[in-house]
């Protein structure tokens, strides 16, 4: 009797987490704050919401007593995960970074999707040969079985998956952080969080998967605790992405919207203007801040005297650039002047870039790319033809 009551318990919290999932994917998904990560965190919530969506219905009588819902749920890939992976990993980009496009580069990640509609595919496929006549009942239950145990052993897969792209993912914020971009708190703490529960996620479900795909130890395991200590957590992360996740994009947005509409009476006089910009130009020049690869937006005002926010609001309001963009508009044009310097040919690309402030080659890359539109080796290329008479 208990266990029965504990059973209705969990599949009232999950159906609570779906209810929520819908609701607040469906919020995201047509919000026009923040919107691609909007998107990308509203399709991440709508396939976790599925999953919950299939166990649930696993435990309703109707929906498994009656041939027609049989074969929808064959025909309706509700158990998708590979995905959510790659999800995971484009949506802090999005969210770090605002050029951040889903571009065909990224498609790519998403081809194992496969191994989820696989199973789906056979299933499907043998319950249509079993109407219309082209398959025995006795076939149809193998290749059905085939599909569970394909299910079961794809798990390891979307695991490894799920864990490899949150990796990624950090090592992703790390790296924005280190080349010392424009990142507000709230977002680089949101993401940090956000990356944190998924990964107390996979050391749940990896607790779950080791005697699950034991095939001794799987079907104790369902019998005694069945399918809640995943989809619990499950239900729950929903209510925490959904509710958080809305109202940091959301205060992102008004962030942002704030930092490119600056009120005409927290804007700086421009003759004070001027004083602070010479000031601050005159550091880079003189002392060479822009050499230092940890160079910060409060590491310069320091060094200027000057609050870090009148440093920020000077660069964006009368200059009309970020604080990266003002540091590395100087780190490349001390690389074109020390590129086309005489004993530069013994020399890497590279390692000038890194003498010249860069804190990695692929950061110097794309940075210089952005800010010149060519390619390092294309400039100096252009250089050395135009020295030659």
């Amino acid at each position: 009797m208990l266990m029965i009551s504990l059973s209705g318990f969990w599949s009232t919290i999950i159906l609570l987490g779906i209810v929520q999932g819908l609701i607040l994917s469906g919020l995201l998904f047509a919000s026009r704050r923040h919107q691609l990560p909007s998107r990308i965190l509203a399709v991440l919530i709508g396939l976790i919401t599925l999953a919950c969506l299939n166990i649930y219905l696993l435990d309703v009588t109707w929906y498994n007593t009656r041939t027609i819902w049989t074969i929808l749920a064959n025909a309706l890939p509700l158990v998708v995960i590979m995905p959510i992976g790659p999800l995971i990993w484009c949506y802090v980009q999005a969210s770090m970074d605002p050029s951040f496009t889903f571009s065909r580069k990224y498609y790519i990640h998403f081809y194992p999707v496969l191994i989820d509609l696989i199973p789906y595919t056979l299933a499907f496929m043998a319950d249509m040969a079993f109407l219309n006549g082209m398959a025995s009942q006795q076939q149809r239950s193998w290749i059905s079985g085939f599909a569970d145990s394909w299910n079961v052993y794809a798990d390891i897969p979307r695991w490894f998956s799920i864990t490899i792209y949150c990796w990624l993912s950090r090592q992703y914020i790390m790296k924005r952080k280190s080349e010392q971009l424009d990142i507000a708190d709230d977002t680089a703490r949101w993401l940090q969080q956000f990356l944190f529960l998924f990964l107390v996620f996979q050391g749940i479900w990896l607790l779950y998967l080791v005697p699950y795909i034991i095939p001794a130890t799987r079907q104790p395991l369902l019998n005694a605790v069945g399918w809640y200590p995943i989809f619990v957590p499950l239900a729950v992360l929903i209510y925490w992405l959904g509710l958080k996740g809305y109202l940091v994009n959301s205060r992102i947005t008004t962030v942002q919207q704030s930092n490119k509409t600056v009120a005409p009476a927290s804007r700086l006089p421009d003759d004070s203007a001027e004083a602070f910009i010479q000031r601050l130009q005159k550091l880079m020049e003189a002392a060479q801040l822009y050499l230092d690869p940890s160079l910060t937006v409060n590491s310069l005002a320091q060094q200027a005297g000057m609050p870090a926010k009148t440093v920020s609001a000077v660069l964006n309001q009368h200059l009309d650039k970020s604080f990266s963009t003002f540091v590395n508009e100087y780190r490349v044009a001390a690389f074109k002047r020390r590129i086309l310097q005489q004993d530069a040919s013994q020399l890497t690309i590279p390692g000038i870039a890194m003498e010249c402030g860069f804190s990695s080659p692929a950061t110097f890359q794309r940075i210089f790319k952005q800010l010149t539109g060519t390619t390092p080796s294309r400039f100096i290329q252009e250089a050395k033809q135009a020295e030659t008479p």
